[in-house]
């Protein structure tokens, strides 16, 4: 019996035992598996790395694990952080499910030397640092380690650089012909207190280096630098995502990039002291003029318009000078506001502003038309010069209509003597009495009836008028009416000419037509003289119109043809 008794003793003891041990070998178990769940390892794709090129750095996860659960701040110092990926994988095998997590972050060194890349602690889990060396594009080249697929080089066009002169900046984006780009963008390069502008399109071609054919794109800005004394170019970067193809095989899973082009430092030299008047540097700088009409002789009152264009090289066209002309006061002067374009030609950049002045001269004689003179500093020769549009002296006559005016009112024979006493011998004749008075009737019994007849046909069109307004001979009509200050024939030729000029247009509006604001409102200006009830107008000067009729009657293109063979043989003397 007390055998029995301890043999039950040992029994409860070893199964307590055994169970402890059970419940230990579950909390290591529990344990190893939630260690397990927390390791996580981080890689790059190569090392060294050349400087401007793109390298990936991984981090594996062998649980589920989210993008945001990673702080890459720590990067940012020394590297360019592009986008980060992430692919999660699972998979069950004898009985166990496992997970992989991948995070892929492309990064781009922004100087030469040894960095570290720190430790990341996700969750409780902690990978090791990693040690990464960057080398130049040349020693990367003599090591024969330099086989990039994707390139980005960089020039600028000039080497002395003045404060506010514009330079043109080259970006060419190099792909090996084994490389496909799936995505991509040019991030366009900056620089301090300045201004950078994408100048034309893309260009696309190919070249061959090395025995190896690559695919080039080509995109120019222009950059403007306000300030003198050293300044760094921060590059243009090409940020996207590209897949390679191996020999045999069709193009692989893609890859993002980013490829970064040397850091330009630029000295930028001041405006020189000795230089005088409005700040302009460039390398070709021209004056042109034209008078419509052509001619040297003018008639008093009759409209002259001279045009004035400026060109510039390599300018933005924000940064032209205001020209000023100092006006004779024996005229009037309605200037338009400048009109500004650019344009490329023979691999050079211009800005054009072209004015327009509407000059009514008021006084005989001969008019000289002033110079007009624009200094600019050349950047080739290092010189101040000027470009110079010399006076020029034209003649005014009187106008023909006056002239005509006097004529009419001239008597038809002098008064001499015997003339004076042939007057009085008629006058003193009863036969000339009787003459007077019946012409006298004669003459009020036509008035009467014109004046009936004028009532009556009110609203009719006016025969002579109906028969002036040919289509071939509406201008002239239409300036002699300007001239002696018609309102009511200039009324009704304007319409005319209105549709012979826009025929496209069946029923022209005065809002619709293509002309400026100064010719709309001189236009408005004679019809509410000619159909208005305004009190307040109680005169009305055709010079106006006529001189904004002659400008919109001789407009054309910004730059005409005479001008551009003109710049030609001056950029290629």
């Amino acid at each position: 019996m007390v055998k029995a008794i301890q043999t039950h003793r040992r029994f409860s003891t070893f199964s307590l035992m055994a169970n402890f041990l059970i419940l230990a070998g579950l909390l290591f178990t529990f344990s190893f598996q939630a260690n397990a769940a927390l390791k996580i390892t981080a890689s790059v794709n190569q090392n060294p790395i050349v400087q401007g090129s793109s390298f990936i750095l991984e981090i594996r996860a062998n649980e589920s694990i989210s993008a945001s659960d990673w702080d890459n701040s720590a990067l940012l110092a020394n590297f360019v952080v592009g986008r980060t990926s992430i692919n999660s994988q699972s998979s069950y095998f004898n009985g166990k499910t496992t997970h992989v997590t991948t995070l892929t972050t492309v990064l781009m060194a922004r100087n030469i030397g040894a960095y570290t890349i720190p430790a990341f602690t996700i969750d409780g889990a902690t990978t090791k640092p990693i040690k990464v060396n960057v080398i130049s594009s040349a020693t990367a080249n003599s090591r024969g380690i330099n086989n990039r697929n994707i390139e980005l080089k960089v020039n600028i066009s000039e080497k002395n650089i003045y404060v506010s002169q514009q330079f043109i900046y080259t970006a060419t984006l190099y792909i090996a012909q084994n490389t496909k780009m799936q995505s991509g963008n040019l991030i366009e390069p900056t620089v301090a207190d300045g201004v950078v502008k994408q100048i034309g399109k893309d260009e696309n071609a190919s070249q061959i280096i090395n025995g190896k054919r690559f695919e080039t794109i080509t995109r120019q800005y222009a950059i403007t630098i306000n300030t003198a004394g050293a300044s760094t170019i921060t590059p243009a970067r090409f940020e996207g995502q590209v897949s390679t193809s191996k020999r045999g095989y069709r193009f692989g899973s893609v890859t993002p990039v980013i490829i970064q082009a040397d850091t330009l430092d630029v000295n930028i030299q001041a405006q020189p002291k000795d230089y005088k008047g409005e700040w302009l540097v460039s390398d070709f700088v021209q004056l042109d003029e034209e008078l419509q009409p052509s001619q040297e002789n003018y008639q008093q009152g009759e409209p002259i318009t001279r045009t004035v264009t400026l060109t510039v090289a390599n300018v933005d066209k924000s940064a032209l000078p205001v020209l000023t002309v100092n006006w004779p006061q024996t005229v009037k002067v309605y200037p338009d506001k400048p009109q500004l374009t650019s344009f490329a030609q023979q691999n050079s950049y211009f800005a054009q502003q072209v004015l327009s002045f509407a000059i009514i001269p008021n006084q005989l004689g001969e008019l000289t038309l002033p110079e007009i003179s624009v200094p600019w500093f050349n950047s080739k020769t290092q010189q101040q010069e000027w470009a110079t549009l010399p006076a020029k002296t034209v003649t005014i006559l009187p106008s023909e209509n006056n002239v005509a005016n006097q004529n009419d009112q001239a008597p038809l024979v002098a008064p001499n003597s015997n003339n004076q006493e042939n007057i009085q011998s008629l006058s003193t004749s009863p036969v000339w009495r009787w003459l007077t008075f019946i012409f006298a009737g004669l003459w009020i019994l036509t008035c009467v009836a014109w004046l009936l007849l004028r009532k009556r046909n009110q609203k009719a069109p006016s025969p002579e008028i109906t028969i002036a307004t040919k289509t071939d001979n509406i201008w002239p009509q239409l300036q002699t009416a300007l001239k002696n200050n018609d309102a009511n024939q200039s009324s009704h030729l304007l319409h005319q000419w209105f549709k012979q000029r826009w025929p496209e247009i069946k029923d022209p509006q005065l809002t619709s037509l293509p002309m400026n604001k100064e010719c709309l409102q001189a236009c408005q200006d004679l019809f509410t003289f000619t159909y208005g009830n305004n009190a307040e107008i109680t005169n009305w000067n055709g010079q106006v119109l006529l001189a904004q009729l002659t400008k919109l009657k001789g407009s054309k293109n910004t730059i005409t043809k005479k001008q551009q063979p003109e710049i030609k043989t001056q950029l290629n003397p």
